[in-house]
């Protein structure tokens, strides 16, 4: 991203570290945290993080639709620590993400900490009761004259999150996660306001987006005038149907195959790179996770305008085939010490696999579930189109935050077709126990 366009100038010096108010944790905290990682920058752009060889314990994001029938926000067999539905596993080709502020909260209208605990408490818990219901018997069920009567569930799932935001407004300061801890600016940002943030996270994913749509209308009510949306992106991925092998790598909105390499569900290297481990941080987030959301708009005239040899160029990657530039197929092998016939990298200094990788960020890995989106043209003729990043991990400054860093300082290519609109972080507990509700055991501590 040019300096012009982003606002900031990647060369400036670095404002001194700020100490949040909110939970005592300074941005010069959450950089040590990052360690090492910190000198070579850290940042993430549209694939990040991904590792250089195929494993056992990593995937690829396919497209095969899930099961229809998926669990509910309780944990199966009644006990804490499982992530929530909706975090792993195959993606639905539909995502409907929203940020909701909690109504009185951070003191409007005299709200005291006490009201605002409570009011959070009776939203998540209408979401985890609707939640379970949805999951299970769909929308056209649980809403009698929807607009999905006669669909079936169409692998719905529903995951909830909470904002530093309101854990501030609630008094629950001392309960928030050093993971938590505000994201760094990055040089690339060119931040709105009006899509940053949020008290509240609500993902609603299905097959069919009647489906999506009617959970979200649904959950909504269920919330009653406790909660007004702050910000929303409806995204989409190609479904299976359209697909002509439904198993391959869905591909983004520049044509790119996103999402190669993931950790795999159930593997070793998802526990570690996605849960949040027994006596990491407060009890309350033993088994859930941490979301970084980010919307970032491409600048796809610019990007077609250029040959397919400099796209390829830009993310190292063959963009017919996907693989990596010297190999012959996506899951192979990235090599960045290979060197074509006149001794050049094969994958380019500033090429987008090169930065993002493991070995150029200290072993950063996150699991990446990304969504095109598509909201026509600006007032002012711009192309309002492109991705809703979603990053899972156990701590994002080890992992987004160490790539993301990295993508915007050391010069990615991709940099320049592309600009981070807007920026979130969650905390996403682990599914409510039977008989209980999500994030119960931070809101009744």
């Amino acid at each position: 991203m040019s300096e012009g366009e982003s606002g900031q100038d990647a060369g400036a010096p670095q404002e001194a570290p700020k100490q949040d108010p909110r939970s005592g944790v300074s941005r010069r905290g959450l950089l040590a945290r990052v360690g090492a990682a910190a000198l070579i920058g850290a940042g993430t752009g549209l694939g990040a993080g991904e590792v250089l060889s195929p494993r056992a314990d990593t995937a690829a994001d396919t497209g095969t639709p899930p099961r229809l029938r998926m669990s509910g926000a309780h944990a199966p067999d009644g006990g804490p620590g499982r992530l929530q539905t909706g975090i792993t596993g195959t993606p639905p080709a539909f995502a409907h993400v929203l940020a909701l502020d909690l109504a009185g909260s951070g003191g409007e209208g005299g709200s005291s900490a006490a009201d605002t605990r409570e009011r959070a408490a009776e939203v998540l818990r209408a979401w985890t009761a609707a939640a379970d219901r949805l999951h299970e018997e769909g929308p056209a069920a649980a809403l009698p004259g929807a607009p999905s009567a006669g669909l079936l569930p169409a692998s719905l799932g529903v995951t909830a999150g909470l904002g530093a935001s309101l854990l501030a407004a609630a008094g629950l300061q001392d309960a928030r996660p050093e993971a938590m801890a505000e994201l760094p600016s990055f040089s690339t940002d060119a931040l709105r306001e009006e899509w940053c943030g949020g008290d509240l996270l609500l993902q609603v994913g299905a097959e069919d987006p009647v489906v999506a749509a009617a959970a979200v209308q649904h959950l909504l009510g269920r919330a009653g005038g406790r909660v007004r949306v702050r910000w929303s992106v409806r995204g989409f991925r190609r479904t299976a149907a359209a697909a002509e092998d439904p198993g391959a790598t869905p591909r983004n909105l520049m044509g790119q195959i996103d999402g190669t390499n993931n950790p795999a569900p159930e593997s070793p290297l998802l526990q570690r790179t996605v849960q949040v481990g027994r006596g990491v941080g407060p009890e309350w987030m033993a088994g859930g996770s941490y979301l970084v959301v980010r919307r970032i708009r491409m600048l796809l005239d610019d990007w077609f305008g250029e040959d397919v040899g400099h796209r390829e160029r830009v993310i190292g990657r063959d963009l017919p085939t996907g693989a990596p530039l010297g190999q012959q197929r996506a899951g192979a092998e990235v090599d960045l010490t290979a060197r074509d016939a006149e001794g050049r990298p094969r994958i380019p200094e500033h090429a987008h696999i090169r930065l993002a990788s493991p070995q150029n960020n200290l072993g950063a890995r996150m699991l990446r579930r990304g969504y095109s989106f598509d909201e026509g043209w600006r007032g002012d003729g711009t192309r309002d189109a492109g991705l809703l990043f979603m990053a899972w991990q156990a701590d994002p400054a080890r992992g987004f935050a160490a790539v993301q860093r990295n993508l915007a300082d050391a010069g990615d290519a991709l940099n320049e077709y592309t600009r981070h609109e807007g920026s979130a972080l969650f905390a996403v507990p682990p599914a409510a126990r039977n008989g209980g509700y999500l994030g119960q055991d931070l809101l009744e501590a």
